[in-house]
């Protein structure tokens, strides 16, 4: 089946001077975020109806606005490339964001409350990158602590929300930062001149953002003992070092969890109950959780069908072209369009309905209600007109 637009997003990009903007201060852009953002990644999601030759920047510009949600394409993807994934594109929002970058031999990053699409070749190096730069600027401040440094220290890890327009250059980004958390940058020259898409970033902090802009070009930064930065290659080791206190006997058992899925982490005992390891964002994070006993997250295909939330936005399709597609994304759909079409039902009239974060049967509700067409949600799936 060829299967059409339901919807173009718009997005207006001024073309003016390049600046950055603080949107701290400004009115809530509408982005999910924290615990809410965790769980809109385990929601069922569909990329809706492609347009011929729709790119991928314009595919995640859609996700982005359908979903309310930040995508940050690295300046390495190619953004006017097509896409070649078959349809429909559904599941969790998580796993559409993987399949989508996947199809672009890339992969998705979080960092922070923001989705950084990343070629694979620096697969999980970028959150890991941000979180080595936080850990040696508190070591850096503890080094020779004072209050001064301590309120620098604050501004540089305080979140709130960014965005830069179109045709910004990162290296006047950067230097922007670096003027509101006032430190100086010793060799700006260092970073390549370059325009960029506009884009915005919920929940992030100057340390995050510089790191994500530099990593872009294979840079990182370094503070020198004046507190000044300065601009260098991407370090051939990018890893994180943490001291755990466990019981004595948990130590080998934390190394013998986790060094399948970190096979390059490293383990130093350092006295009695006392483990430093050096690994990725990610293997603390698992650490962290495990310590604390939290559950493993449910994943998607342990939700049950009718308990997921879906979001569709339709613009003048027909209900054939609609069931049709909600069939192919994985919904256990049931019709018979002959039967109905023998009952009188015009099931290639077009509708115009949009539906979010709903439930089975408020998405039906939306789909069957202008038929007035009798529908049932089971346990086994979706009865539409069904003459029993």
């Amino acid at each position: 089946m060829n299967l059409k637009t339901i919807y173009r997003c718009l997005i207006a990009l001024a073309c003016s001077q390049s600046s950055f903007v603080d949107l701290s201060h400004a009115q809530p852009m509408g982005l999910f975020t924290g615990a809410e953002l965790e769980k809109k990644l385990y929601e069922w999601t569909s990329v809706t109806f492609l347009e011929e030759d729709q790119t991928f920047a314009e595919l995640c510009e859609q996700i982005s606005s359908s979903q309310s949600i930040s995508i940050v394409l690295d300046r390495r993807i190619d953004p006017g490339r097509q896409i070649t994934l078959p349809l429909p594109i559904s599941g969790s929002l998580r796993e559409v964001l993987q399949k989508v970058a996947s199809d672009q031999q890339a992969v998705v990053n979080q960092l922070g409350d923001a989705f950084v699409i990343v070629p694979e070749y620096r697969a999980q190096i970028l959150r890991t990158l941000a979180a080595m730069h936080e850990e040696n600027l508190k070591e850096f401040v503890r080094k020779a602590p004072s209050q001064e440094r301590s309120q620098w220290l604050t501004r540089l890890l305080r979140r709130k929300e960014y965005s830069w327009r179109r045709l910004s250059e990162p290296c006047q980004l950067i230097e922007s930062l670096s003027e509101e958390a006032e430190f100086a940058i010793n060799n700006p020259e260092e970073i390549p001149h370059d325009i960029w898409r506009a884009n915005r970033i919920p929940a992030t902090n100057p340390i995050e953002l510089i790191s994500l802009f530099l990593f872009q070009y294979d840079l990182s930064f370094q503070w020198e003992e004046d507190g000044s930065m300065t601009i260098i290659p991407l370090p051939d080791q990018i890893a994180v070092t943490k001291k755990y206190r466990l019981p004595s006997a948990q130590i080998k058992t934390v190394e013998e969890r986790f060094q399948k899925d970190f096979p390059t982490a490293t383990y130093t005992a350092r006295g009695s109950g006392n483990i430093e390891i050096t690994g990725s964002a990610e293997l603390h994070d698992a650490i962290n959780a495990w310590q604390s006993g939290k559950p493993e997250k449910e994943s998607m295909g342990n939700i049950a069908w009718k308990d997921k939330r879906y979001t569709l936005k339709v613009e003048r399709k027909s209900l054939s072209v609609v069931l049709a597609y909600l069939k192919e994304a994985g919904l256990p759909v049931v019709y018979d369009l002959e039967a109905m079409k023998a009952r009188g039902v015009e099931v290639d009239r077009l509708v115009t309905f949009e539906a979010t974060q709903a439930d089975a049967q408020e998405l039906f509700e939306k789909i069957c209600g202008p038929f007035r067409l009798p529908f049932r949600v089971t346990d086994e799936g979706i009865l539409v007109d069904p003459q029993d």
